[in-house]
């Protein structure tokens, strides 16, 4: 079939990439609302008063943002409990050993700070990681941000 002007594809392939979903992070309700509606919302659900796209989009990538901080704590968390059972964690910190890992084919995932612009290329480079880059100020990042926004998962 030919793509014609009213006559759209009926679907979409998402090859490559994961298809859209809802998540903590990408639900939220943009514009003015009246009183009652905003702060009344469910915590999962943000509300952002700007009306133009870049106000939109800053509001959303902060709030993917701290999603992702969160995620790379609990991994943080993770570590530190291994450790403290006196059991070999499957998360760790550190540029020399994040080196290795992608390297070697070890890392899963990985959560890193968008200042580390050489390793992020590396990295992508690679291709076999998932890569999670978190933007903002490492000083505001809580333990992440103490364990140098860096921290990865090996599989």
């Amino acid at each position: 079939r030919d793509l014609q002007p009213k006559k759209p594809l009926r679907s979409i392939s998402f090859a490559g990439n994961d298809p859209p979903s809802v998540n903590a992070y990408n639900t939220f309700v943009a514009g003015s609302a009246s009183a009652a509606v905003a702060p009344n919302l469910p915590k999962e659900i943000g509300y952002c008063s700007g009306t133009t796209p870049g106000e939109v989009y800053d509001y959303f990538l902060k709030r993917r943002s701290a999603s992702t901080i969160m995620e790379a704590e609990k991994l943080i968390s993770q570590m530190l409990t291994d450790v403290k059972k006196g059991e070999i964690p499957l998360v760790v910190t550190g540029k020399k050993e994040a080196a290795t890992a992608v390297k070697n084919s070890l890392m899963k995932k990985v959560y890193v700070h968008e200042s580390m612009g050489k390793f992020i290329d590396f990295v992508r480079a690679d291709g076999s990681v998932e890569l999670v880059v978190i933007t903002g100020n490492l000083e505001e990042m809580g333990q992440f941000g103490q364990f140098g926004g860096l921290v990865f998962e090996l599989f």
